[in-house]
């Protein structure tokens, strides 16, 4: 009984082995082959050549290959332009204000000093001169006149006249009227033209042109 249970264990593992060979004939030693997962070799066994015992081959886990990236589009990912105003070199630089400077500040314009032709003569300081003012300059080396002037403002304005009466040529006055008067012969003069408003004097006082400018008065010859 004992025989007939060895025996079958011996057949049924005999059975397994050769399950657990490889079915390809073994022609050569050394020969080799991969069969479930394990390296055979021939080898040569009682004068046969026979599989020898299977060796267990590695099995290499399959790595995921990397799927190639994406690699950004220079064309599908706007590149911002740059903004005036984050960049420093972009902010305008405030250029510097005149109003600021004392030196930028505007300097009023000098007024062209007047110099007089040699046919004018200073008669007077404006500010000497207000309105209702009558005087009277007489020819010499102190006016530098030829004939003797008179100058008169009033609500008319500045204007000059001759002083010489055409009668006898003797100086006229001022009586502090609208009026001239001759104080040899009587005769009367208007201060406003000249114009001979009694006799004897049969013709009036000549006018003279009269300038003003820079506080100055000048009278043109």
């Amino acid at each position: 009984m004992v025989g007939l249970f060895g025996a079958a264990m011996t057949f049924i593992s005999g059975s397994a082995v050769a399950a657990d060979v490889p079915k390809l004939k073994c022609t050569r030693v050394g020969q080799t082959v991969i069969y479930r997962n394990q390296k055979f070799t021939c080898v040569k066994k009682g004068g046969k050549l026979v599989w020898g015992k299977g060796v267990p081959v590695p099995v290499k886990s399959a790595s995921p290959k990397p799927s190639p990236s994406a690699s950004p589009s220079t064309s599908a990912t706007p590149t911002p332009s740059p903004s005036t105003s984050a960049s420093p070199s972009a902010t305008p630089t405030p250029s510097p204000s005149t109003s600021a400077s004392p030196s930028a500040t505007p300097s009023a314009s000098a007024t062209p000093t007047f110099t007089p032709a040699k046919n004018q003569i200073k008669l007077a300081n404006s500010s000497d001169f207000p309105t209702g003012t009558a005087k009277v300059f007489e020819s010499g080396r102190t006016t530098g006149l030829v004939a003797s002037i008179v100058l008169i403002r009033d609500s008319a304005g500045l204007r000059a006249l001759s002083a010489e009466c055409p009668h006898a040529g003797y100086v006229v006055i001022t009586n502090g009227g609208p009026e001239l008067l001759c104080p040899a012969h009587n005769s009367l003069f208007s201060a406003k033209n000249g114009a001979v408003l009694r006799g004897p004097a049969n013709s009036g006082l000549k006018s003279y042109e009269v300038t003003e400018t820079g506080g100055e008065i000048y009278l043109t010859l």
